[in-house]
């Protein structure tokens, strides 16, 4: 990681906390007002549901690669492009008038919390020491997992009193301040020597697992679970895990280093967000 003499700021703080929670509190309050985008742009609840999923299904796929990418190119820089995407995809919900901008802005904000997630909390550590450091993951947490939270409420507050359209215009303010208030921190890269390397047969294996996997949770039970197409789906998604896991474990440019569950810390927090999201999913 690059040496400097920059330290952390509350500034900071708030505008990565800004950015973070432009996914979770706004993009995710989507899930809350069904009904009325429903109504409001005249869609089947079945493409609704698909465009709620895509959110979180291009998040997923992508979040390991823009974590590494981001230890490449910048890890403002790409907390910069998870904003933009932000305020792209928010734009297209705003201007929605049927399924289309619908569904390409619930792609453009997941791939926005793709790069914002992993490149916003490497800047907290490299800007970060000690107790300020558990400050600012302290922040951090709030902000994504506390927007989470607050979505319900959020969500249905904006769509009864402003429509739901507003929920969007809120997230785009808040992706703008969020750019502005960290225009002063400084570049942040990993340690890095030689050309860059880049893991793609990881990356595709676990896109085709993951599209698989999330394939089968949603359309098992109209498919069947004893559908040719299901068992299909789960043996890829087997398959797909196991090559995944060999292919992660034998390489020396890896997609996601297995190591790293050793640390018992880092497999809690793991867990505990897979625990955060598989509630959130059972609950939509």
């Amino acid at each position: 990681m690059e040496t400097t003499s920059y330290k952390g700021t509350d500034k900071m703080i708030t505008g990565i906390v800004f950015g973070v929670i432009s996914f979770w509190l706004f993009a995710q309050s989507v899930v809350n007002v069904v009904p009325a985008v429903q109504e409001d742009l005249g869609i089947s609840l079945g493409t609704l549901n698909i465009a709620i999923g895509l959110s979180a299904l291009f998040s997923g796929l992508f979040i390991v690669a823009a974590g590494g990418l981001a230890d490449k190119i910048g890890r403002k820089k790409m907390t910069y492009v998870g904003l933009i995407l932000s305020v792209a995809g928010s734009l297209c919900l705003v201007l929605a008038q049927g399924s289309v901008l619908l569904i390409i802005g619930r792609v453009l904000q997941g791939l926005s919390a793709a790069c914002i997630m992993p490149a916003t909390i490497a800047l907290m550590k490299a800007y970060f020491e000690g107790a300020e450091r558990q400050r600012a993951l302290s922040f951090w947490s709030i902000g994504s997992w506390g927007g989470s939270g607050a979505a319900s409420f959020a969500g249905g507050a904006i769509a009864t009193y402003l429509g739901w359209r507003w929920i969007f215009i809120f997230c785009i303010i808040f992706s703008l301040l969020g750019m502005w208030l960290i225009k002063d921190t400084p570049e942040s890269k990993g340690e890095s020597s030689g050309a860059f390397k880049f893991d793609y047969t990881g990356l595709l294996v676990f896109i085709i697992t993951m599209v698989a996997l999330n394939i089968f949770i949603t359309y098992g039970a109209d498919l069947g679970c004893t559908s040719p197409i299901s068992i299909i789906l789960a043996i890829v998604t087997i398959i797909g895990a196991i090559l995944f896991f060999k292919i992660e474990t034998k390489k020396e440019i890896v997609l996601i280093d297995f190591a790293l569950f050793k640390n018992k810390p880092y497999s809690g927090a793991t867990i505990s967000n897979f625990l955060l999201n598989a509630i959130a999913g059972c609950n939509h």
